[in-house]
């Protein structure tokens, strides 16, 4: 059995795996949180991702005092099934490389694989923190993405930086067209968000008209939340 641990900047999320089948999924706020349900998994494998160096070290601490063995941590020197086409791969975050990595490893072991060939790209888009939107070329080729403020940090901004506005959030998102104040800023980032990524697609699905006049495919696996 197999605990995978992913430390992002607002929550720690816990998947517990048994014969690689996830058969629970858990989002922590605290530390003592996820504490509490590795002490109730004492025997478990543990194996973590992590973007907060500070929190990854009292994690691993812990687990070895809960079942004596260091956790598997994952760094940029571990290898994957991609090949990276990126400028400076040690600024790649490894929540972007784990979100790449576990589209395309969802992509291989689909039926859908079998009708692909090479002009097919796979997406990864991660909702977080920052919303994430990560592109591998087949066969298993990082070409890069794009990294943009999360929906919640959204939301915050617009409350901090003005003197008037409100803090909302995602569930007050009625309309593309806002009819008053309230819906117009729901819509503006949700929108924001939407457009970025509608972006993204078309121009992925359009890339190969430059060369041959046909299409690409692109394939989507959304994550976080």
């Amino acid at each position: 059995m197999l605990i995978a641990i992913d430390i992002g900047n607002s929550r720690i999320k816990a998947g517990k795996f048994i014969d690689n089948k996830l058969t629970e999924f858990h989002s922590f706020k605290d530390i003592t949180d996820i504490l509490s349900f590795l002490m109730s998994n004492p025997k478990d494998n543990v194996a973590i991702s992590s973007v907060v160096p500070d929190k990854t070290k009292i994690i691993s601490e812990e687990v070895f005092k809960i079942n004596g063995k260091s956790p598997f941590i994952i760094t940029k020197d571990v290898k994957t099934n991609l090949t990276l086409d990126y400028k400076t791969p040690e600024t790649l975050g490894l929540d972007r490389l784990c979100s790449a990595e576990g589209a395309y490893f969802l992509f291989k072991n689909s039926e859908e694989y079998k009708n692909y060939n090479e002009s097919v790209y796979i997406l990864s888009i991660d909702f977080g923190t920052a919303t994430t939107i990560n592109i591998i070329k087949y066969p298993g080729k990082f070409i890069g993405g794009l990294i943009a403020p999360g929906l919640e940090m959204m939301f915050d901004s617009l409350k901090q930086k003005t003197a008037q506005l409100p803090l909302l959030s995602i569930s007050d998102f009625v309309s593309t067209i806002g009819k008053d104040t309230k819906s117009s800023i729901a819509s503006g980032v949700v929108t924001s968000v939407v457009g970025m990524i509608e972006k993204t697609f078309n121009d992925l699905i359009n890339a190969g008209t430059r060369r041959d006049s046909s299409l690409q495919n692109v394939v989507v696996y959304l994550t976080g939340g």
